[in-house]
């Protein structure tokens, strides 16, 4: 037996016009210094780009993009399931065609898949992708991390290219207008004894997500408590939300949860193996554990370096703004270590930070937590000897 539990890092915007729940939320600023070895760049169009993401969403064309799931939703099948029972006049059509007015019903099978609303705005497309490649290669430039990326590209209005991609030759960013699940069910109806010809109903719902940026891995637990793990070939960044900000952090923010996420899954692999869980609520509550980690260490990255991105390529931001974008997310359980996060990467610094957690990221988490102290090794003090090394 395998099974299969998603590491998604949703990154969410809140939308009052979009369907479907809003689960998670991150938005994580700051303010620090500029390194004066970076080359100058031109300005982009700021008032131009703020004008394009405030501009109200569209809902379509949706294109499908692949297949994410074919587990049974509970919550969405149940109102399947009554609708179905509520719906006098449906029934009474498939009572007709079946001759039978005692009807037997199963589900049969169900389905989840991701839909793009790509941008068709040339403009906004190509304004987008430069600030996206821009602030890409800013962060890269700062932290010296290695480009993870195959390719920055608006997504295609033609069909999906999920199946082209192989991650192997690095992660393919697609930058879309709107981003939607459809959930499928497809009912068998018959007579009661089921000897007779079927009829197939198929219902749908469609949820817009309300993320902004995205980027999956999972484990798969095979036979004999084996733990690998998988990661989606591409991220996708959303190019509308409520608040421009939300826009902006993606780029930032899911370089930086590509680079760490090797850390986290070595981190989480070392948990499962040093104390097998005995359910898979168990194994879910020590992947959650760590995603919030991997959050407060992110979310501490991007705090320095969004307003440097801001202040060189766009506009300078008001901090209160940005204050008020970073406190909408505290109220969301998932980011509940962001602040000691900040302070952590604020107290190391941006390299020693980074440093850290890819090496040892349960010495990050244990800093984490106030009543350990946040007192970093000598070696990731900001004026240690350059050749001093980790105790191992």
């Amino acid at each position: 037996m395998r099974i299969r539990i998603t590491l998604k890092k949703p990154f969410r915007a809140i939308n009052t016009g979009r369907l479907g729940v809003l689960t998670l939320l991150l938005t994580i600023l700051s303010i620090s210094g500029v390194s004066a070895e970076y080359p100058s760049r031109p300005r982009l169009d700021a008032n131009l780009l703020l004008t394009f993401i405030r501009a109200e969403d569209r809902r379509d064309p949706l294109i499908e993009f692949g297949q994410t799931d074919n587990q049974v939703d509970a919550a969405l099948s149940r109102e399947n399931r009554a609708y179905l029972a509520q719906n006098a006049s449906l029934l009474a059509q498939i009572r007709g065609q079946l001759a039978s007015e005692a009807l037997s019903w199963k589900l049969a099978e169900a389905s989840k898949r991701l839909m793009i609303v790509p941008e068709s705005r040339p403009a906004y497309a190509a304004l987008f992708q430069k600030y996206c490649q821009t602030a890409i290669d800013y962060v890269l430039d700062k932290t010296r991390l290695p480009n993870p990326y195959r390719a920055i590209a608006t997504f295609p209005e033609s069909a999906s290219p999920e199946a082209r991609l192989s991650g192997e030759d690095g992660i393919t960013a697609f930058l879309v207008h709107n981003i939607a699940d459809v959930y499928t069910e497809e009912y068998i109806f018959s007579d009661a004894a089921e000897t007779g010809p079927r009829i197939k109903i198929q219902l749908s719902s469609r949820s817009y997500t309300g993320e902004v940026g995205s980027y999956s891995s999972y484990l798969v637990i095979g036979e004999n408590q084996q733990y690998d793990f998988v990661r989606n070939p591409y991220t996708l960044w959303r190019n509308s939300a409520d608040d421009p900000l939300n826009v902006l952090i993606a780029p930032i923010e899911e370089t930086l949860h590509i680079a760490l996420r090797r850390a986290t899954e070595k981190a989480i692999k070392s948990s499962l193996t040093a104390q097998p869980p005995k359910s898979l609520p168990a194994v879910e509550q020590i992947i959650e554990e760590w995603l919030a980690v991997e959050e407060a260490a992110v979310g501490g990255l991007v705090r320095q370096l969004l307003p440097e991105v801001m202040d060189r390529f766009l506009t300078e931001w008001p901090v209160k703004d940005i204050d008020a974008t970073l406190r909408a997310r505290l109220a969301f359980d998932k980011y509940r270590y962001l602040n000691e996060g900040i302070q952590i990467v604020e107290d190391l610094g941006l390299d020693a930070a980074i440093d850290l957690y890819q090496k040892t990221p349960q010495a990050f988490k244990s800093m984490l937590f106030p009543s350990h102290g946040r007192e970093p090794p000598d070696h990731l003090r900001p004026n240690a000897p350059a050749d001093e090394k980790p105790a191992v």
